[in-house]
């Protein structure tokens, strides 16, 4: 009896020990199993961009964040990396596929070395309206696109944000023509497909990233860039740039995306609220961008940058000197992909 009640005791003091382990910042589950709906864990999740504090993708994520939060009744937190904290978009990516980042913003070109697909994202003189870009990325094709890179590149899809109507801004001269582009070098992201258009227009490109980008135009390392307005602005570029050319050759938009192994260890309630804030994000951003190029502009312009709006004409010369782009993205991704995002293109448009 004795040596029954001995063991009853240790048994008890064993479920007591389990039971005072079971809450806070614990780990979700035990590998393979289902996370439970709602046993007081708190998931904490870094979010990571290479975007400055007071630009629309910090704006955005301080916002989405909040709500978040709130809406999980604490369960879920974000932890915002922005300005490269994390390391480079490139490194960023790295660590969602390793899973040691947990959710980031990244541009298309930088998103297309981790799935090819995206390479159709950057196809010249296709989209340069921004609602364009939103009903393409929005609907069919765009929610395609986003399973295809979870395909490719193994990680969870969460939306499209705007990164922007990228175009030329430079220190040298106004670009009226690709003949003005002719012996100006022009930073570009790590992408061949930025790069030929580059130098498929006369210049020459020249990889720099975001984080070093100020100062290699500061010192002329490059003369030139090529960037949306909002970013271009909120890195400081309108400081070592006296000139743009307002005519987007790509509208880029930004992944969003979570590592899977982040992603496994959510309860499904949690999983189906980080994908509704998810979108709710992207439409946040987008929001921030499209009020940050109107109030920007104005800003850069008041304060010496000059703007040329190139007349129709001008603009063919650069659709016609890139017009072999296309053939190298059809390598990359094949006729099929292209087709179907020139038919997304031209029924938005109608």
């Amino acid at each position: 009896m004795k040596k029954r009640l001995f063991a009853l005791a240790m048994a008890l003091m064993v479920l007591v020990s389990m039971t005072a382990c079971g809450g806070g910042d614990k780990e979700s589950t035990e590998p393979g199993a289902e996370p439970a709906a709602d046993d007081g864990t708190v998931y904490t999740l870094s979010w990571a961009h290479s975007s400055s504090t007071n630009d629309r993708l910090a704006l955005a994520t301080e916002k989405m964040a909040a709500e978040l939060e709130e809406a999980s009744n604490g369960r879920l937190k974000i932890e915002h990396y922005p300005a490269s904290q994390l390391g480079a978009e490139r490194e960023i990516l790295e660590g969602i596929t390793l899973g040691t980042i947990d959710c980031a913003v990244i541009s298309s070109a930088v998103v297309a070395n981790f799935a090819p697909c995206v390479s159709v994202a950057s196809m010249p003189y296709l989209i340069d309206e921004r609602e364009v870009g939103w009903a393409v990325y929005d609907g069919e094709f765009g929610q395609m696109l986003g399973a295809k890179t979870e395909e490719e590149a193994n990680w969870k899809f969460l939306g499209w944000a705007e990164n922007s109507l990228r175009m030329f801004s430079n220190a040298k001269k106004e670009i009226h023509t690709p003949a003005d582009m002719v012996g100006l070098k022009i930073r570009t992201q790590e992408n061949d497909i930025h790069m030929k258009i580059v130098n498929d227009l006369g210049a020459s490109a020249t990889p720099v990233s975001a984080a070093e980008l100020y100062t290699a135009l500061q010192q002329g390392t490059v003369d030139g860039q090529e960037n949306g307005v909002a970013l271009t602005y909120a890195l400081g570029l309108s400081e070592v740039v006296n000139y743009m050319t307002y005519l987007p050759h790509i509208y880029d938009p930004y992944l969003v995306c979570m590592s899977k192994a982040a992603w496994d260890k959510l309860p499904a309630d949690l999983q189906e609220l980080m994908a509704e804030y998810g979108a709710k994000y992207c439409q946040y951003e987008r929001e921030f961008n499209q009020q940050n190029d109107e109030e920007y502009l104005k800003v850069m312009e008041d304060a010496g940058l000059q703007v040329y709006y190139p007349t129709e004409e001008e603009k063919q010369q650069f659709v016609a000197a890139t017009a072999d782009v296309e053939n190298l993205v059809r390598e990359k991704v094949g006729d099929e992909l292209v087709e179907a995002y020139k038919e997304a293109v031209a029924a938005a448009k109608s």
